[in-house]
Order: structure tokens, then sequence, then C-alpha cells
């Protein structure tokens, strides 16, 4: 399926607390977007698991990222027939690094990337409202819980009627230190579970420029595709 967030499965049991008196999905939805709002870059690690051609698939992708000049690497270390490729997308191209190949491969960026059968959008990461609007999903909050990255408010998403999406139900896991998403899940009509992503690792406004998050080998054949305007990478 087409994944908009990068999708890990949590290993450690998770335990129930109360929502906190005055916590809405629309005050949770404000800080994660004034979160947004101020993060300069960012890296993180994304690892999970996502159904695809009838079998669930397990990865794992280093990522960083300039908001602004919207560009964004993707280093995958998962599943095996991935590790060691690379993907790099900006507001206009993406670059697609297969290592078997040493071939970077350049086409005109439509919305997201399509690498190995996932379709990723990486700068959708910690952006709900924008990748899923108030006018074709419903926020509500369900609880809180203890995770590895600290407290964290669950919200229950659900497609407004004659919203398309490709999921029924979606869950997402807020950290309450830095407003950030942890965790998110998605369900189909028979509740189950379509994938699952953690995201961890978060480092935000440490500088990042893009000359790191372009760097290719050296020795790379460059293969361009379609009409290319222009990149943000100097390839």
């Amino acid at each position: 399926m087409n994944l908009k967030t990068l999708l890990t499965l949590t290993t450690m049991s998770l335990i129930p607390l109360a929502l906190a008196q005055g916590v809405t999905a629309d005050s949770i939805l404000k800080n994660l977007d004034a979160t947004q709002k101020n993060t300069k870059d960012f890296s993180a690690k994304v690892s999970g698991s996502a159904e695809q051609n009838d079998s669930r698939t397990k990865f794992e992708v280093k990522i960083a990222g300039i908001t602004a000049s919207k560009l964004t690497r993707a280093e995958f270390l998962a599943p095996d027939a991935l590790a060691d490729n690379f993907l790099i997308i900006d507001n206009q191209n993406s670059y697609n690094y297969q290592f078997i190949t040493n071939q970077v491969t350049i086409q005109k960026n439509v919305n997201a990337s399509e690498v190995g059968g996932f379709n990723l959008n990486f700068n959708a990461l910690n952006d709900l409202q924008t990748t899923f609007p108030s006018n074709q999903v419903d926020f509500k909050p369900i609880t809180s819980e203890t995770t590895p990255a600290g407290k964290a408010y669950i919200l229950d998403a659900t497609p407004k009627k004659g919203a398309k999406l490709e999921f029924d139900r979606l869950k997402v896991w807020v950290i309450e230190s830095g407003w950030r998403v942890y965790r998110t899940q998605a369900f189909d009509a028979k509740g189950a579970v379509q994938f699952d992503i953690t995201i961890t690792d978060w480092k935000v406004n440490a500088g990042l420029k893009a000359s790191e998050l372009c760097k290719i080998p050296k020795d790379a054949e460059i293969i361009k595709k379609g009409s290319l305007k222009k990149f943000s990478c100097a390839i």
C-alpha cells in the first residue's frame, strides 16, 4: 500500500494512564503544529512493518531533513533488499540511489517517491494536520500511555464520510515531551493492521546542511528520467 508516513513494532509494554484534564485532540494537534513550525531541520530513525504484496515486510530507515527546502534524505537499513540504498527528495525531484548498481536515478517528484514498493512522504512525519486535514479526518483522544520515549497521548483518527483515504482507522501516539509523533498504526475495515511504525532518536535544529543530505558516491552513475526542473541537490 502507499505510505504517507514512515512506518517499528514497539517491544516494551505500555502502561495506561488517564488523560490529563483539558487535553483534547485540537490541543494535541496545535502542539504538533507549533513543533513543526519551529523545526528547521530534523533527523530520526523510522522502523516498523507494513503489508506489501500480501505479506508483511519489516523495514528500518534513517532519515534527515531540512523543512524549509523540503529536502529529505532516507538511508535504508532494512529489509536486506533495500539495505545501503538511499533516497533524496526535494521540492521538485527525487534521487534514488541503488547500491547494487551504483546508480542514482533522478526523476520528477510529484508527491512522494517510491522505493522498493514503499511510497514514502518523509516530510509528513510530524505534520498530521497537513497529511490528514480536518475536512477529511476526525481526531479523538483515547488515552495516554507510558512509552520508552516518555508519556504519550493516543489519538484515534477515522475518515469522514466521503473521504478517500488508505485506511479505515488510524492510531497515533504523540509524545508529550517535545510534541512529536512516536508511533502510528493503520487498520483496514476488518481491523487488521496495515502498517505499524515507530519513530525514535529524534534530533532537531542541529544545523544540517543541504550538502550533507545530498552526498552521493563520487563514482555513481547519474540517470535522468523525464523533464527535470531545478535541482536542490547539485548532482
